[in-house]
């Protein structure tokens, strides 16, 4: 069985993507597995041994009760879910999850405030475009639309990128409204492969699939991506990031990141293998 993983620690943007964790885990048929990442407190070394075990012994006990109820919430609602309470950082956690577990997507929560949270929880979805090879979901603490209302896939068609297309594709099947494949032309990047081999071959590939391609030129790719979002109402965009290789002017890891910075709906990551 799949299973989608969410991360929660409690704040506004781990919960509002615990919600839409909640509501693909049954649109999916998905098991949902909510994880905790715990870091042990840094005690004055003053403290007696016995009053820092009872702290962390109660806090472990709070965070349980807290995760608990948050399954037993989504059990009512008929989703098959647990909470998995781990040590450590996120992503050496997920590691250890992902030999048991099928995972089909990591989602997490961006907050929308600025400051030392606001980059703490950034660096950890930036980190995580790094370091998972399964779709990555970030949904930012503000995002409330429907979710499948409109999908983009965004792409500068520098490489070959057919098979997340397809995967792209499959998902949208749970729109009301067919994917667009969004070509965003960089001016500050080079061309290096001719666009029309790309969108020959994908129209040909997936002729059955009603796509609609949108030409967008732009400074950045950045901004294209904004102006995508705004003009075309998207709902969630989807992105395919390159992490290996000498190619810097695909859609390079950093690229990425600084798209999800500023990005103000739900950002979908396929890893380029």
């Amino acid at each position: 069985m799949k299973t989608i993983m969410v991360a929660i620690d409690f704040s506004e943007g781990s919960l509002n993507a615990l919600f839409y964790a909640k509501k693909l885990a049954k649109i999916l048929d998905n098991d949902l597995v909510m994880v905790h990442a715990y870091t042990l407190p840094i005690l004055d070394p003053n403290v007696p041994v016995g009053l820092a075990e009872e702290t962390y012994t109660q806090s472990l006990s709070i965070l349980e009760d807290k995760l608990q109820k948050e399954v037993e919430i989504a059990r009512k609602d008929k989703i098959r879910a647990e909470y998995k309470l781990g040590f450590g950082d996120l992503v050496s956690i997920i590691d250890d999850l992902g030999v048991h577990t099928d995972l089909n997507m990591i989602i997490v929560g961006k907050t929308s405030h600025s400051g030392l949270i606001d980059t703490i929880i950034g660096s950890t979805a930036a980190y995580l475009i790094d370091s998972v090879e399964v779709p990555l979901l970030v949904v930012p603490e503000d995002f409330r639309a429907d979710l499948f209302d409109k999908f983009c896939y965004a792409s500068q068609l520098e490489y070959d990128e057919e098979k997340y297309i397809a995967e792209a594709i499959k998902f949208s099947k749970y729109s009301n409204n067919s994917l667009e494949i969004a070509h965003i032309k960089d001016s500050d990047e080079l061309d290096i492969y001719p666009n029309h081999e790309f969108l020959e071959s994908i129209a040909e590939r997936f002729k059955d699939d009603n796509l609609h391609v949108i030409h967008k030129e732009s400074k950045s790719f950045k901004k294209g991506i904004q102006q995508l979002v705004q003009e075309e109402g998207i709902s969630l965009l989807i992105l395919t990031t390159h992490k290996r290789g000498f190619l810097d002017g695909i859609l390079n890891p950093s690229k990425t990141k600084q798209i999800l910075k500023h990005t103000t709906v739900p950002i979908l990551i396929y890893s380029f293998e």
